[in-house]
């Protein structure tokens, strides 16, 4: 065997750093602390993401369904001005109207007997409801008279005529007029 023996034995060295301070120890608990934290935190962003797209979607429902009822209720809305036009263009021919009895009496009465009326028309046009469009056809020889003697009796009422119009046909005298309601 081998007489010499070899023996290592380490002698204190002073190139070497210093050890860390005790404080450092903490490190890594702080590490695993922040790591704990963060978890928490993405798991609770995550609940609150999910909770977020929730209530928009109910959002989104509530707005879809108010706006449904905006415009059902514009529809409604229009439906009813649309009628109250309607009813207003009809109280404005109420309006317009008067009793045309009165008017077809007054003709009948200005008339003398040998003088016949074949056909008496009383229209309404749309766009002037106050104005009748008056036609007369009046067979016999003293017509012209007649049509002054209508005229004056019309005037009685309170209408007074718009241009006159006379055509002769034969016998028959056709005479076109627009009564006017003059002012009260």
């Amino acid at each position: 065997m081998n007489d010499y023996l070899c023996h290592d034995f380490k002698t204190p060295r002073t190139d070497t750093s210093r050890r860390l301070p005790s404080s450092f120890r903490a490190i890594p608990v702080i590490f695993y602390v922040a790591l704990i934290g963060s978890a928490y935190v993405m798991t609770m962003d995550y609940f609150n993401y999910k909770r977020a797209l929730q209530q928009k979607t109910e959002a989104e429902e509530r707005k879809k369904v108010s706006e449904e009822q905006r415009d059902a209720f514009n529809k409604e809305k229009s439906t009813l001005e649309s009628e109250a036009t309607k009813a207003e263009k009809v109280a404005q021919w109420m309006e317009g109207a008067r009793n045309i009895q009165p008017i077809a009496v007054k003709i009948a009465r200005a008339v003398q007997p040998e003088t016949r009326i074949t056909q008496v028309a009383l229209e309404r046009s749309e766009q002037v409801p106050a104005n009748l469009a008056l036609t007369i056809h009046l067979n016999g020889t003293q017509v012209p008279n007649e049509l002054a003697a209508i005229e004056s009796a019309l005037g009685q009422l309170l209408y007074r005529s718009y241009s006159p119009q006379q055509t002769k046909n034969g016998d028959v005298v056709e005479y076109h007029s627009t009564l006017v309601r003059q002012a009260e």
